[in-house]
């Protein structure tokens, strides 16, 4: 069966679908219409790169896994080793209707297959750069959700303890919130009202 396998993958189009999750990579590896090999592996770049060029050599390697968690880092790693890399977006895979189960073993051997017979669509890839400045402005997004939400605690904090602060303003401005460390109140919700105003000021600093 070695050297059976050894035939069938010298000089030959290796088409390889990779389904990514956190601590494992699964994969199926398919050629000339059939699975060749399944395996899965500690999701670390060294052990997928082992394995395709000690296993592999010679052979034309196409890779494919979904857009997730993890961005394009595995795609960038395998296009600088010269493998050839699709990233598709998840909602696009093709599947078959008769298997509706989703298992890693499963979705690997559907994407290969999805592969070699060309039937998926192809994420855009940004380049590093680009992805770095999209990374600024999701970074600001998430700090104005923290300030909309830690402002919103220090309103309820007032509101749990009956505290009538500025209940007659609708909308606190951000002087209104740095005025209330002035509030005279006892030392325990002293102590717990300047952490909520210390992380809001922590975040509007760094908005600026």
């Amino acid at each position: 069966m070695k050297k059976i396998q050894e035939y069938i993958l010298k000089n030959k189009s290796i088409y390889i679908g990779l389904e990514d999750s956190k601590k494992t990579w699964r994969l199926c590896v398919r050629s000339e219409g059939m699975i060749v090999h399944e395996v899965s592996m500690p999701a670390r770049y060294a052990n997928l790169h082992n394995y395709l060029f000690k296993r592999y050599p010679e052979c034309k390697i196409q890779v494919i896994y979904e857009a997730g968690f993890s961005g394009f880092w595995l795609h960038d790693s395998l296009e600088e080793d010269g493998i050839d890399c699709i990233v598709t977006p998840p909602s696009k895979v093709t599947q078959e209707k008769i298997n509706r189960v989703k298992t890693d073993r499963v979705d690997a051997k559907r994407l290969s297959k999805n592969l070699e017979n060309c039937d998926y669509r192809s994420c855009f890839v940004p380049d590093i750069e680009l992805r770095e400045d999209r990374q600024i402005s999701r970074t600001l997004v998430m700090i104005q959700k923290d300030i909309t939400r830690t402002m919103n605690r220090i309103r309820r904090f007032f509101d749990f303890h009956g505290l009538h602060v500025l209940r007659e303003k609708e909308k606190w401005s951000i002087s209104d919130y740095r005025g209330i460390r002035k509030v005279a109140i006892g030392e325990s919700l002293r102590f717990s009202l300047n952490i909520l105003l210390d992380e809001l000021d922590h975040l509007l600093n760094a908005r600026k």
